[in-house]
């Protein structure tokens, strides 16, 4: 039985950008979304739930075109360099954090849609592809100048 593998690198930044990259499609998206207030507690969790939430629910039709071939297994990978958020999705710690258990509980209803085992993984930040594209406009945010080959799409 052949695996379909569909995995996907999310960072979220408290500088209001969310990023994912699907190495399936070689495709990464960004999100410019209202920053958290510096230093607000969860903050920063708050936006890696918000970026794996954007990132499973913008590749819903991918995964369910995908993932209706018969006869093999289906196996999508989401990663984030968040310990603390891989965590609370895999169900070892209590979400504490009432908008992140609205998107939480989000997440859980789309995750039921989908007829196949969905992994959280932890990634260390060194291999984070997603948040290597952040750091990328970050720096072009910063010294004003642009990477032309970052497509920053956001909606």
């Amino acid at each position: 039985m052949r695996k379909i593998h569909i995995a996907i690198d999310v960072d979220g930044s408290p500088s209001g950008y969310i990023s994912w990259h699907n190495h399936f499609q070689n495709k990464s998206k960004i999100r410019t979304l209202k920053p958290y207030k510096k230093n607000e507690r969860y903050g920063v969790q708050r936006m890696e739930m918000l970026a794996i939430y954007f990132a499973i629910s913008d590749n819903l039709k991918i995964f369910k075109t995908k993932l209706k071939k018969r006869g093999k297994r289906k196996i999508i990978v989401i990663r984030s360099d968040s310990k603390s958020t891989i965590e609370q999705l895999n169900k070892r710690s209590k979400v504490k954090d009432e908008i992140i258990k609205r998107v939480y509980n989000s997440i859980i209803r789309i995750i039921e849609k989908i007829s196949c085992t969905l992994v959280f993984d932890y990634l260390r930040r060194t291999n984070n592809r997603a948040g290597k594209i952040l750091e990328i406009i970050r720096k072009e945010n910063r010294y004003g100048y642009h990477f032309p080959h970052v497509k920053n799409t956001t909606d």
